[in-house]
């Protein structure tokens, strides 16, 4: 049984849910008996149609702003364009996923590494480096990968989060180690200088989840204090 207006999962004989105190309702007993609670599941998210236009307006009046001072001080875009791009990005990140009533994580998520690595390739070609294909691309590509995977695991597999999680935190391990590696194929660094703790930290936090999840007991006492 779970809350109609929050989701969280209740155990029975709950009256009230623990997290945001709504009325109980079970749909199996009469309307006699219980009734309908106070306040009911909304179907769809909204869309923040004002905040999308106001944000567009502003983005669209710093963009202009910044190529009229680049072009009238220095006749060329000169620092003009990280100032772009990145209020471009800022738009894709935080004000894109506006316009949708229910946007999907699992797109928003590629589009938001890919809008990412086109601004760091866009940095890597105007400094000179030579550090886009060796380490921000296979970085945000990875991350990317790890990010939309958790996303679905948690939209379309029911049950087992804690296992979700416990994978995750393992993976996440791995991953700084993953980065310190094209860190130091790409900038001469000494490796695992910092990715063993972080791979200590969350290997750890990711077994315990995973033990956690294979003893009822326990599994039952983080999904209630946690709301999993």
């Amino acid at each position: 049984m779970y809350c109609v207006k929050c989701g969280v999962r209740l155990q029975e004989g709950t009256e009230r849910c623990p997290l945001c105190a709504t009325p109980v309702w079970n749909p199996e007993e009469t309307t006699e008996e219980r009734g309908y609670p106070d306040t009911l599941p909304r179907a769809h998210r909204e869309s923040d149609l004002p905040g999308a236009v106001a944000f567009t307006v502003i983005c669209a009046i710093a963009v202009l702003v910044t190529l009229t001072v680049c072009f009238k001080l220095y006749g060329a875009l000169r620092w003009g364009g990280f100032v772009v791009l990145g209020i471009a990005l800022f738009y894709v990140v935080a004000v894109l996923p506006r316009w949708f009533r229910q946007p999907r994580g699992e797109v928003f998520v590629p589009v938001d590494h890919a809008a990412i690595a086109l601004y760091m390739l866009y940095i890597c070609l105007k400094t000179g480096g030579h550090w886009f294909l060796s380490f921000a691309f296979p970085v945000i590509l990875a991350s990317c990968a790890l990010s939309t995977a958790m996303i679905c695991l948690l939209k379309y597999v029911r049950g087992g989060r804690l296992f979700i999680f416990g994978g995750f935190l393992i993976l996440l391990g791995g991953f700084t180690v993953l980065v310190e590696f094209f860190e130091h194929i790409s900038f001469g660094t000494e490796m695992f200088r910092w990715s063993l703790y972080s791979l200590t930290s969350f290997g750890a936090a990711g077994v315990f989840l995973l033990i956690a999840g294979m003893i009822p007991a326990l599994r039952q006492g983080l999904e209630k204090r946690f709301f999993f």
